[in-house]
């Protein structure tokens, strides 16, 4: 019996080299193979870290201010969540969830008020302590129509170590690294994100510092800034992060949350996810 010759390919056919396949189905297994293939480049693209499931040290940046008193979460069974309980529960699952993956975990948290960001909770691995600290949260109004994340990154500064990426040990995993998850809830206040801070230019040059960003805005995006808040948060992205938006839509943003348990060394490019189930190719 003679083997196949696998590894030929006829990137110009002609119509009797067809047979019976649909021309269809032809242009379909081209498309998902250059697919792959941009995926397989990309990914090569990426720094040289290793991918191990190091301890991670995760800090919520939790806005929790609101525009509209009325905007609810709804679930299928017909119970209703405000915006700030609604972030509560996906937070409880998430630490609940990335607790169990990995015990080492540690948690703090930093809440965004109406011009001001505060520290609220030092690192922890301890569950009920940091639940305590996002249990106590309340929603509060806002009167600016711009907030700056320069307040964020100088407390960024003066509270986080950040594991250093040294070239020639770049096989050694290091002892832990640092995400931060930005939950921004308003609709109507734009993100300043200082691209000339020399903080967050260093910050975005860290290979073991993560940002990752979660929307939570209104429907009625027509009488909001929804667009422009999303696009302004871009700015965060140093081409590693995964940002997602929602409005009140509560099968997604637990989707949203869910999707943000990957461990940041182990998760591929954001454009490269693929969550369906079984093989594609």
């Amino acid at each position: 019996m003679e083997t196949p010759n696998i590894m030929s390919y006829n990137p110009d056919p002609e119509p009797n080299d067809l047979g019976n396949v649909p021309a269809g189905a032809v242009l379909s297994a081209g498309e998902d193979l250059a697919d792959l293939q941009e995926q397989v480049m990309s990914n090569f693209q990426k720094p040289n870290v290793p991918n191990i499931n190091v301890p991670e040290r995760i800090i919520f940046c939790l806005d929790v201010c609101y525009d509209n008193h009325n905007a609810l979460f709804r679930l299928g069974d017909g119970t209703t969540f405000t915006p700030i309980n609604m972030i509560k529960r996906v937070l409880d699952f998430f630490i609940h969830s990335k607790s169990a993956i990995n015990k080492k975990t540690e948690f703090a948290l930093i809440v965004l008020k109406d011009t001001e960001a505060s520290w609220i909770q030092n690192f922890t691995s301890n569950l009920k302590e940091i639940l305590n600290a996002i249990d106590y949260l309340n929603p509060e109004e806002y009167t600016s129509n711009s907030f700056d994340f320069n307040k964020l990154f100088q407390l960024i500064k003066q509270k986080v170590e950040i594991p250093e990426f040294k070239e020639g040990e770049c096989i050694l995993p290091p002892a832990h690294v640092v995400r931060m998850i930005v939950m921004y809830g308003r609709s109507n206040c734009i993100p300043l994100i200082p691209q000339d801070d020399s903080f967050f230019i260093f910050l975005k040059k860290q290979l073991y510092f993560y940002i990752d960003i979660l929307l939570a805005h209104e429907e009625e995006c027509a009488t909001y800034k929804c667009e422009e808040v999303y696009d302004a948060l871009q700015d965060l992205d140093n081409g590693y992060s995964y940002v997602y938006e929602v409005s009140r839509n509560a099968t997604k943003i637990h989707d949203c949350i869910a999707k943000l348990l990957a461990h940041p060394l182990q998760r591929p490019l954001q454009k490269n996810t693929d969550y369906t189930f079984g093989t594609r190719y």
